[in-house]
């Protein structure tokens, strides 16, 4: 019985997951439109919530592997976390601390949508039923995809994923507005065609191997019996490719410029937070696979994220250069960020590994930041024209130029949102300088040849740094009508938006001081 408990500790978050599914369903079936649209988002964040709550009896041995407190860490342990490796059906579900770990900042990063996503979504009215369920049905695929340890299970959950996105994008379609519809079938038919080439390339390798497990493919290479054979190879191309468009990389980046355009910030911030999450877990997982096949591997995934870095940086300066929309600019910089976390999975070592999940944790908690702020600028830019001090009608749109003069209505708000941007431009005392000075440490490691996709990496920052300084530059300079924004205006007032921006930028600056402290444990988990 005492086996069964420690056994069923590891999947309650996923639990009550699937009972707030199920009970999505049921109030769906029985009430309908009965229920208001905030009550559903009510129940939704009350479920994620509970999830949350299910590792707390992690949350001591995550402490006890840091350093940081060791006093009291001893008497809430449930599980031997340190030295852990647990395995269920068969060996298609594999638990060990690093999976543990993207499993809380899944369902923390989905809590963190939903809490942002209420004003976005309230407006669908019956239909927001239909958001609140495929949100859940996504967070648990996500964590699915975190859990699997064999190809097959994992493509199921990349699709149970998948198409949840795809039905988030579309619900937001209305009459006069069909970019919604137009940009969900965008990213369903190329995540499908990702799905061909990732079912191609594992039928291949259970064609020369006979197999699909992960743990057997591995102690097959530490054995040395992998077999020589160009099919491996090709399969090895194939699963690249499907990787590659899953994380937005190069090639396969223009579907994120797309879907961002065409879906609602709520559904914007879940593909750009909690579903790359999950993305970047199933590259580690599975470039360690593979990586074992012998081809170059490692070289197609350094310089695809190497142009990645690259495609980023150029699309976010061209945006801010013309004062852009909201939504590219905030594409340009998810490509961007996340050309640099694939930088550091792509040298296929513990340290560059490591180096990137730090980035990946930086990336969350600023992302969050600038999304929030974002979020509260177009929910306070006015819909009608307004006329400017020299007689001309100005019609807002959701661009860059809405964020002219923010620092002369509050200044406090203007401080924080600089705060996040100066984290992501990888300024000292930020997190993001931390992240990305360890980043860049432990790719010089990997041999003089590293200088080169460093380089490259180095020039891409830079002209990140001009496009996030900016945007700074943006919110304090002297607007020419302050009236595009309304009335009543939220910036300084308490709500969700001005409280995760300040949460967001008080943890960018702790972060850069316990740095060590994340490394450390990171570095004893992966």
């Amino acid at each position: 019985m005492e086996n069964v408990f420690e056994n069923l500790i590891y999947f309650i978050p996923d639990f009550i997951l699937i009972f707030g599914i199920i009970l999505l369903v049921f109030l769906n079936l029985h009430a309908g439109a009965k229920i208001l649209p905030k009550w559903h988002m009510a129940i939704l964040n009350a479920v994620i919530f509970a999830a949350l709550l299910g590792f707390l009896p992690f949350f001591s041995d995550f402490l006890k592997l840091s350093g940081l407190v060791n006093i009291f860490a001893g008497h809430l342990s449930f599980t031997p976390f340190e030295n852990y490796s647990v395995s269920f059906l068969n060996d298609s579900v594999h638990i060990k601390p690093l999976v543990v770990m993207f499993k809380f900042l899944i369902t923390s990063s989905a809590l963190v949508c939903a809490i942002l996503s209420y004003p976005f979504v309230k407006r669908l009215n019956q239909k927001i039923s239909s958001f609140t369920l495929l949100s859940l049905i996504a967070v648990f695929g996500c964590n699915m995809a975190a859990m699997t340890n064999d190809f097959l299970s994992l493509f199921i959950s990349i699709e149970i994923v998948s198409v949840a996105i795809f039905f988030l994008i579309a619900i937001f379609d209305e009459k006069k507005n069909k970019t919604a519809l137009e940009g969900s079938i965008k990213y369903l038919i190329l995540n499908e065609t990702a799905g061909v080439f990732f079912l191609l390339g594992m039928s291949y390798i259970y064609l020369n191997l006979g197999t699909i497990n992960f743990s057997d493919i591995n102690t097959m290479a530490l054995n040395k019996i992998l077999p020589s054979n160009p099919l491996l190879n090709i399969s090895e191309i194939l699963i690249f490719l499907s990787l590659a468009i899953k994380i937005g990389a190069y090639p396969f980046y223009l579907w994120v410029m797309d879907t961002f355009k065409a879906s609602n910030y709520a559904v914007g911030l879940f593909i750009a937070t909690t579903a790359q999450i999950a993305a970047v877990a199933i590259l580690i997982k599975t470039a360690f696979v593979i990586g074992y096949f012998g081809s170059i591997l490692s070289f197609a995934l350094i310089l695809s994220a190497v142009i990645t870095l690259f495609v980023g940086s150029f699309l976010a300066f061209r945006i801010v250069k013309k004062e852009g929309y909201i939504k590219d600019f905030l594409a340009a910089s998810t490509i961007l960020n996340m050309g640099s976390i694939f930088l550091g999975i792509s040298f296929l070592t513990k340290n560059s590994i490591t180096a990137a999940l730090y980035c990946l944790i930086v990336y969350m908690i600023s992302n969050f930041a600038l999304w929030s702020a974002f979020m509260l600028f177009v929910r306070n830019i006015r819909k009608e024209p307004v006329k400017s001090r020299y007689g001309r009608i100005i019609r807002m749109e959701e661009n860059l130029a809405s964020i002219k003069g923010i620092a002369y209505i509050s200044p406090s708000f203007a401080f924080l949102t600089t705060v996040c941007l100066l984290s992501l431009a990888g300024i000292p005392l930020t997190a993001g300088f931390a992240s990305k000075f360890y980043l860049f440490s432990e790719i010089l490691r990997s041999g003089i040849w590293a200088v080169y996709p460093l380089l490259f990496a180095a020039i891409s920052a830079i002209i990140a740094v001009y496009c996030y300084f900016k945007l700074i530059s943006y919110m304090f300079s002297k607007p020419e009508n302050l009236r595009i924004y309304k009335k009543e205006l939220l910036f300084n007032r308490l709500n969700v938006y001005t409280f995760i921006l300040s949460i967001t930028a008080v943890s960018l600056i702790v972060l850069f001081f316990i740095g060590v402290f994340v490394l450390e444990t990171l570095n004893k988990i992966v």
